[in-house]
Order: C-alpha cells, then sequence, then structure tokens
C-alpha cells in the first residue's frame, strides 16, 4: 500500500517543478535558482508549520511570512529587508508560476509589499584626501589643469552629483557685474 502525499510534499514537488521551470525555460543562473531554493525552503516550512497547503494561502499569510523572516520569528536568522524582498520575489513568482500551472486560482502574493529599505547616505572623504585630490587635479600649467580642479571644487564645495554639474550650462551662471 502506498502512503498518501503529505501536505509539505505537494508543496515541495510544487517549488521543485517551479525551480526547474526557472532552470530550463528562463536559463537562471545556478545561484539565482540556489538562492530561490533557500527561499522556497524556508516558505514552505512556514506554510508546513501552520497547517497550509498551497490552495489555503492568502495575502494574510504571506504578509505575515515577510514579517517572520524580517524578526525570525518563525525560528530561523532575521533577514534585512533587501534579502527580505529577494525571499518575496521567490514566493511571488513560485505562486504567480502555480497560477500559470493551473494548481491554484489566484496569486496571494501578488499585492504584497517588500520591505522598505532604508536610504544609505554616501560615505565622505576626509578633508586630507580631498587636499591631495584637488592638487593632484590641478597638477600642471595647462587648460585642462585649471578645468579638472575648478570642476572637483564645485563637486566639493556643493554636494553636487557628477550627472549634476555634466548637465551644467553656461548660461546656467550668474553672472555679477
Amino acid at each position: 500500500m502506498v502512503a498518501a502525499d503529505t501536505r509539505g510534499d505537494v508543496l515541495r514537488r510544487a517549488v521543485q517543478g517551479y525551480l526547474d521551470h526557472l532552470t530550463i525555460e528562463r536559463g537562471r543562473s545556478a545561484n539565482t535558482v540556489a538562492a530561490y531554493r533557500r527561499d522556497l525552503d524556508r516558505y514552505v516550512g512556514y506554510l508546513e508549520s501552520r497547517e497550509l497547503s498551497l490552495g489555503d494561502v492568502t495575502t494574510t499569510v504571506v504578509e505575515d511570512y515577510v514579517t517572520a523572516v524580517r524578526t525570525g520569528s518563525d525560528g530561523r536568522a532575521p533577514l534585512a529587508a533587501g534579502s527580505a524582498a529577494r525571499s518575496l520575489a521567490a514566493v511571488r513568482g513560485w505562486h504567480a508560476f502555480c497560477v500559470a500551472e493551473g494548481q491554484v486560482d489566484t496569486n496571494p502574493a501578488a499585492a504584497v509589499r517588500p520591505p522598505s529599505q532604508g536610504k544609505r547616505l554616501p560615505k565622505a572623504i576626509s578633508t586630507h584626501d580631498v587636499e591631495r585630490l584637488l592638487a593632484a587635479a590641478g597638477a600642471g600649467d595647462g587648460v585642462a589643469a585649471v578645468r579638472n580642479r575648478a570642476l572637483l571644487e564645485l563637486l566639493y564645495s556643493t554636494g553636487a552629483r557628477i550627472s549634476e554639474a555634466v548637465g551644467l550650462d553656461v548660461d546656467d551662471l550668474d553672472q555679477v557685474d
């Protein structure tokens, strides 16, 4: 007599089908597939711990999963916002695949937003390094040396981005009489 498939077996077969799809049909790299495998293994474990089948998953379940991976309340290490967003991308893709394959009717992960990632400020360079940079750029007697030093001083003193400095036009300058 053959034992009935457990809920987890069904979920894991569906995940393997998605990973095969990513590898064969979508041509994803081995590293991408390995990362998705880790993320989806964690997700399936989360579903199993709540005794949910694929058809039982709701948007709220997916939102709760994202919260669990951010906080580590699923019993594993908490993930940074970027890693949690990648995990959600894997979950979204898997659910979309399951819809396309006719395993379920809707994608409960489609409307779930990834956790916001804080903006990182650029690192400032030391005054000593700025002085060395200006000295190196202004070395020489030519017009290019004067231009380079002036451009670097403009960037440093205003905090402008390079793209902003490149986009400047002579007509943008205020002339003092």
